[in-house]
């Protein structure tokens, strides 16, 4: 099945609000409801625009990284959100991968960043620069280093099965993976730019 990128974004979002399917506008006229049958079209009974439609998505499993959680799974996400609230909330299980656990008082000390609540949460893992190569902002920047290199790695066979010996099925953990990058810590580690606090009383 092919989507695109906000076709999954829209997957997601009808997977999450339980509905069956979610409508776009930018696949009518293009060429992705001839590559995938699963792409309909409605006629809107407001308008009578045609709209294409995309089915629900909703996962066995989920994992989302985030920054911090509490030990009772409530997850606190902050900076370029993505579509973790809307896969979490469309999944029947949810796995939270986090930077740092954190006491409840830190998460109900700023409740506006909890996207995703303990409720719909399976099982918290705190493992330290998991995002990587990726970032969490407040933790660590995006290693474009990285992705740059990897352009050249995943177009070669040998490259590949190389760096897949040396990073993935050589290594027990997480932990391991990153002893063997040293420099990465200094490197990316997130400088200091507060945010202003706000006021939650009545």
């Amino acid at each position: 099945e092919e989507y695109s990128h906000f076709g999954m974004v829209a997957r997601f979002s009808a997977g999450a609000a339980r509905l069956p399917f979610w409508t776009l506008r930018d696949y009518i006229g293009t060429d992705l409801p001839k590559a995938n049958p699963r792409i309909k079209s409605v006629k809107c009974p407001y308008t009578g625009e045609e709209l294409a439609t995309v089915p629900a998505l909703n996962p066995d499993v989920t994992i989302v990284h985030a920054q911090r959680a509490d030990a009772q799974g409530n997850a606190q996400i902050w900076g370029l959100l993505g579509v973790q609230k809307e896969a979490a909330f469309a999944s029947q299980r949810v796995i939270v991968v986090v930077e740092e656990l954190v006491d409840e008082r830190v998460i109900r000390s700023d409740p506006n960043r909890t996207l995703i609540p303990a409720a719909i949460v399976s099982a918290v893992v705190v493992e330290p620069w998991g995002a990587h190569p990726s970032y969490a902002q407040g933790y660590y920047d995006r290693d474009n280093d990285f992705y740059v290199g990897w352009e050249a790695i995943s177009r070669d066979k040998g490259e590949l099965a190389h760096y897949l010996d040396e990073f993935v099925y050589g290594v027990k953990t997480r932990a391991e993976y990153m002893q063997k990058q040293p420099r990465l810590l200094e490197r990316l580690k997130a400088g200091e730019q507060r945010c202003a606090g706000v006021n939650y009383g009545y």
